[in-house]
Formats: structure tokens, C-alpha cells, sequence
């Protein structure tokens, strides 16, 4: 068997294809694919799929998949996919931020940097961070959930670096938001631009990592007059992109 065809497109259009739900695998074969754990119990007990039920799955990577569920085991559904459709990535910006010391908050904020449109979270820890760890697979399975919510077809990936490590990645532009009087702009690139925005943490970034980061080649932005919680100053920057 083999797939009915294959369709790439740069832009989704929510008005010519229509979508219910998504589901998502890592476990995608030729013909075939595995919904594992939480996606199969969501998709058979919350959602009462039964076998020859059409469904759309992702993998995270780009593609969707139009399958049929061919058999319903206790902690697995097995599809048979019929068509893959893959859209190119739109999606070119990291936010790097430091996590915020209430949890709940973390986790809104990184709910709504996938709704808004992020490739990549880092969590940073700085010299002012509060919250030194923080339950990175629980955050991603919220990623997940917010993907799946709004349509997406890419799974940000969640990742924990230090300043220093931040600083040595390389991305075409490179911004650091700071409280500190200091030459900013408040225009962000194109967002096909692949780039990357620091926030700091509730004590701000520390007078040597705003030097560091701008020795390392890091421009000041603007995100308004007002002083920001740490995840409203994410979420300006993530939509200053869009």
C-alpha cells in the first residue's frame, strides 16, 4: 500500500481544510501508525473513536496524517494511514526566558508562546532566576496540548541552557529585552527570520549578562514603557514577530 498522495503547502488554511481534533505520534511507519498511552486513552475513552473511524495525527515534524483506526488495544491505537500532508515550517523564533517562580504561570506562558507561534523554548537560568528546576516533561506535555489546540503541525521543543549557553548559539539576529536605560529598538525582524529573544527573570538580567549578551553580538528591544511580569514580556516579543 502506499500513500494517496502527498501535498506541500507553505501556509495552513484553517478555511479549506477542516480539523476537529489532532492526535499525535512519534511511532510512524510506511503504512501504519501508533497512537501510545495518553493519545490512545484521549482518543478511545474521551473521544469514543472506534475502529474505521477516521482521524488526523501528527508527528510533530511537519506532517499530517489522514489515518483509519484498524485495531483498539488497551494502550494503543493502530491506524492505517491513507495520505500524508506536509506544510513547510513558519515558525523561525526561540524565546529564551527565564522560568517564573509560580509554576502556573510557567506553564500558561508557555501555552500561549505555542499559540502565538514559537519554533523553540529555552528555559534560562541566570544569575537573578528563582526557580533553579523545573519538571521539563510535564511543560512539554502542555506544549503538546496547545499544539494540537491550535492546529499546529510543529512541536516546539523545550530545552534548559544556562546564560552562558545561550549566548554561544547562533541565529541570524539576536535580542535581549532589559529594564536598564539603554539605545533600544522596538522592530523585530521578519518572521521567517530565525532569531532569538532573552527574557529575564522578575530581578531583570544583571548589568554583566546585559554586557555579555551584548558583546556577544545580543541588540536591545523595547516591549513598552511599562515594566512587564516575565511572562508578559514573552508573550510582547512573540507577537511582535507575527
Amino acid at each position: 500500500m502506499s500513500f494517496k498522495g502527498e501535498l506541500k503547502i507553505t501556509n495552513f488554511d484553517k478555511t479549506k481544510v477542516k480539523l476537529n481534533n489532532l492526535f499525535y505520534s512519534k511511532c510512524v511507519g510506511d503504512e501504519f501508525l501508533v497512537l501510545q498511552d495518553q493519545e490512545a486513552s484521549h482518543a478511545t475513552q474521551v473521544l469514543r473513536k472506534k475502529k474505521g473511524d477516521s482521524i488526523h495525527v501528527i508527528n510533530g515534524l511537519g506532517s499530517m496524517y489522514e489515518c483509519l483506526i484498524s485495531d483498539i488495544s488497551k494502550r494503543e491505537v493502530s491506524c492505517q494511514i491513507n495520505s500524508r500532508t506536509y506544510y513547510e515550517p513558519s515558525e523561525y523564533l526561540t524565546i529564551a526566558v527565564a522560568p517564573t517562580k509560580n509554576r502556573d504561570r510557567l506553564e500558561w506562558m508557555t501555552e500561549k508562546l505555542v499559540e502565538i507561534g514559537v519554533k523553540k523554548i529555552i528555559l534560562l537560568q541566570t544569575q537573578n532566576t528563582e526557580r533553579t528546576k523545573t519538571n521539563k516533561n510535564r511543560i512539554q506535555k502542555k506544549v503538546l496540548s496547545a499544539v494540537k489546540q491550535s492546529l499546529r503541525f510543529y512541536l516546539p521543543e523545550v530545552i534548559e541552557m544556562t546564560f552562558d549557553e545561550v549566548l554561544k548559539l547562533d541565529f541570524q539576529f539576536k535580542w535581549i529585552a532589559h529594564c536598564e536605560q539603554d539605545e533600544k529598538t522596538t522592530v523585530l525582524e521578519d518572521k521567517s527570520q530565525d532569531q532569538v529573544v532573552l527574557i529575564g527573570p522578575e530581578g531583570d538580567f544583571t548589568s554583566k549578562e546585559i554586557t555579555e549578551a551584548k558583546e556577544a553580538g545580543f541588540l536591545a528591544i523595547d516591549l513598552g514603557t511599562h515594566r512587564l511580569r516575565t511572562e508578559t514580556a514573552a508573550l510582547v516579543a512573540a507577537a511582535r514577530v507575527k
